[in-house]
């Protein structure tokens, strides 16, 4: 832009004519210097805050919720299942959340029921699909977020229940394959104590199997 000033500068100096007359006015002259299209590359819009992340089926719908507080919307829900979400910077509103079972080919009915309500579908995993609507839609103004906290630093969020069951699937695992290296080594004896061995080694992995079990759901209905 200043080669440009200078050259049209020097220009008028050299030729002597009324750079007015020459060029017209600053205001008719400036947009073919500068057109439009350069003023707006040189402040450009502002774009949402984006925020990808993941939780477990027994509490997301919680988190969801949460982070809807904070004005977080869900625009999908993408093939790893992570919910991608963005916040308007300039216009943060909260939004809640809520979550249906869907069965094949009822995906359709289930939005259709819950749209009179404001509910909208933003997104679907595996048998879940979840709806979204701004709070607005039932407190009104009070949906206006004013103090905006900042992004999570975190993009995972695994809870108590989920932890047990994974530890209980790890131990249900470590058993059975104990168990089915002690049965095939029990097909090589020919003997009685071979084969007892085996059975008790059946019976005991049944019970730690049983036992796992057991907690995980005592603990789960005691949460809950």
């Amino acid at each position: 832009m200043a080669l440009t000033v200078d050259d049209l500068a020097a220009y008028v100096t050299e030729s002597g004519t009324d750079p007015v007359q020459e060029f017209g006015t600053p205001e008719e002259f400036a947009p073919q210097v500068a057109p439009s299209g350069e003023q707006d590359d040189a402040a450009p819009p502002s774009s949402a805050e984006t925020w990808t992340w993941r939780a477990d089926a027994f509490h997301e719908r919680d988190v969801l919720n949460r982070y809807g507080d904070e004005g977080w919307e869900v625009e999908r829900v993408d093939g790893a299942g992570r919910f991608v979400s963005h916040r308007d910077p300039e216009n943060p509103q909260r939004w809640e959340y809520h979550r249906e079972t869907v069965l094949p080919g009822r995906g359709q009915a289930v939005i259709d029921r819950l749209a009179p309500d404001g509910w909208e579908s933003c997104g679907t995993w595996v048998c879940f699909e979840y709806f979204k609507r701004p709070k607005a839609a039932t407190i009104g103004p009070e949906a206006a977020l004013r103090n905006v906290p900042r992004t999570p630093a975190v993009s995972a969020f695994w809870s108590g229940h989920f932890r047990d069951l994974i530890a209980a699937m790890t131990i249900v695992t470590v058993v059975l394959c104990l168990a089915g290296l002690t049965l095939v080594s029990d097909l090589s004896y020919s003997d009685f104590g071979g084969s007892l061995t085996g059975m008790v080694v059946g019976a005991l992995s049944a019970l730690a199997i049983s036992i796992v079990v057991r907690a995980w759901l005592a603990r789960r209905r005691k949460s809950s």
